[in-house]
């Protein structure tokens, strides 16, 4: 153990021993352990979550700027990074609450793992390789880095200093807030907002708080020793032309049997299928989309010992141009099940999808026939990819299904509530808007009695609020305005989030809630 350890401390970057640094890293690990156990609101993002955010962006912007990160692909990212920060902040669907949180911290654990990494290739970037060993748990490295902190007597001077300085502050600073806090009112507010801790005693998080700063000061100690010369991808083995022109040959006549059996939807502007028009939209386009993808990863397969064969090159446009084929399909599907039941955030991004995966396809035969390499087709694909998420969580997809829907509703009648008090705060100002034009009484048989009844809540946390919805005559029936203001989002998860709370304040939600919210009736 203890010889594994020292092998991992000769290991760190030089640069660490910068004092600065250091103690930047051990400032921001510390404030992210304090945020993200303490402070941080949960379940949902709010103003906590965004520092911590920054925090973790704060070294590796400062590195960039000094010029000192290796991947030069790295800074690049850093702008997506922080669009993805304000979407956070803004939107309030599912898709940026719950799992955007989740792939900005893979991201950012992927850039510091490839940060000191010299890449030829941007997708290189988003492939991480551990070129020192991680045994011991990383105890080595830690150890070094903070004993680089304290290796001279200056230092150790230094240190004793600032803590016996610590000793007699802090009292003091404890002395005078608890007296501040008491003589006025304004000042103890903004303290108790401003600081609101949810501390557990249990064991669990007397262990877990440390082990906290530890892994990301590891993090931050590991990813920026991780130096490693990243080889450009060759041309693998080449592939035996019989196996694959059988697989390839056998694939392209059966997907050809199956889009001629397409072209009379494809062609027919007025197509009417035989049995349940709905049903027939819908099945197909989220198999054809997987038969999509699984295209593209063998496009890909093949395209890495791919040697310029004339047969392969054939046989792939052929596989390629009659999935696109498949994906107009699917497409065409997609438009006629929503002009029928409406559009949903899952219809809207497996459509987004749909067309991605038809891009790269595309691509993919332009490749073939300009001869480009294979790097420069990952690198297309990958860009393509990160721009191509970023722009759809930077859209507001609730308020995109709510006027779609209600634009469906003008002319037939029919309203999806339970789709409309399904969606987020982002809806709001669509239903508000079209509220207005809205003139005349709807009828909502089950729907209508189940809003005016029904006390289950849409967010743990949130209360349904009725009292808007006026019930006539037999509660079949709606008037207009009440009717919309029973789907009114903020109605259900008004609860949600506290804006005058620092922890809880998000900028979105509680902008919309001020413009539109009940102070606005």
């Amino acid at each position: 153990m203890e010889k594994t350890i020292h092998e991992e401390s000769n290991l760190l970057h030089p640069m660490l021993k910068d004092k600065k640094l250091a103690w930047l890293l051990i400032a921001i690990s510390a404030s992210v352990m304090i945020i993200d156990n303490f402070l941080k609101m949960h379940m949902y993002v709010g103003t906590w979550h965004i520092i911590m955010y920054l925090l973790f962006l704060t070294p590796l912007t400062y590195l960039i700027w000094k010029k000192k990160v290796q991947n030069s692909y790295t800074k690049w990212f850093l702008p997506i990074l922080v669009i993805m920060i304000v979407d956070m902040f803004y939107y309030n669907n599912d898709m940026v609450q719950a799992i955007l949180p989740v792939i900005f911290y893979l991201l950012v654990i992927i850039l510091y793992l490839t940060s000191m990494h010299k890449v030829h290739s941007f997708y290189q970037t988003l492939l991480p390789r551990m070129a020192l060993p991680f045994n011991g748990l990383g105890i080595g490295y830690i150890k070094d880095f903070l004993g680089s902190l304290v290796s001279k007597k200056e230092d150790k001077q230094l240190y004793t200093r600032i803590g016996i300085a610590l000793l007699i502050t802090l009292p003091f600073l404890g002395v005078f807030i608890a007296l501040l806090f008491e003589a006025d009112s304004n000042y103890s507010y903004l303290i108790k907002n401003l600081f609101r801790f949810d501390i557990s005693i249990e064991l669990s998080t007397l262990l877990t708080t440390p082990l906290y700063f530890f892994v990301y000061l590891l993090l931050f100690i590991y990813g920026l020793s991780n130096n490693k010369e990243r080889d450009v991808t060759q041309s693998g083995k080449k592939l035996d032309l019989l196996i694959v022109g059988i697989f390839l040959s056998m694939i392209n006549i059966l997907f050809l049997s199956f889009i001629a059996l397409q072209v009379p939807f494809l062609l027919s502007s007025d197509f009417t299928p035989k049995g349940n028009i709905a049903n027939f939209a819908r099945e197909g386009f989220f198999q054809l989309i997987m038969v999509m993808g699984l295209v593209v990863l063998i496009f890909l397969f093949i395209m890495r010992r791919f040697h310029d064969e004339k047969l392969l090159s054939f046989l792939l446009v052929g596989l390629l141009s009659q999935t696109i084929i498949m994906g107009i399909v699917s497409l065409k599907k997609m438009y006629l099940y929503q002009s029928i039941k409406g559009a949903t955030s899952l219809r809207y991004y497996v459509e987004w999808f749909d067309y991605y995966l038809i891009l790269v396809l595309a691509l993919g035969i332009f490749f073939l026939l300009r001869k480009y390499t294979f790097n420069k087709l990952l690198d297309v694909i990958s860009v393509l990819g990160v721009l191509a998420f970023t722009l759809i969580v930077s859209l507001n997809i609730n308020a995109m299904v709510a006027k779609h829907n209600i634009e469906r509703f003008k002319t037939s009648d029919m309203l999806d509530m339970r789709l409309l008090k399904s969606l987020s705060i982002d809806a709001l100002p669509a239903i508000r808007n079209y509220e207005k034009t809205l003139n005349r009484n709807l009828s909502y048989p089950e729907i209508a009695s189940e809003i005016y009844h029904s006390t289950k809540p849409l967010y743990p946390e949130a209360e349904m609020v009725i009292e808007y919805a006026e019930v006539v005559s037999d509660t079949t029936k709606l008037t207009t305005k009440p009717a919309i203001k029973a789907l009114i989002p903020w109605y259900q998860n008004q609860k949600r989030k506290d804006c005058t709370v620092f922890a809880s304040y998000h900028w979105g939600y509680c902008a919309i809630l001020k413009e539109y919210g009940p102070d606005n009736d």
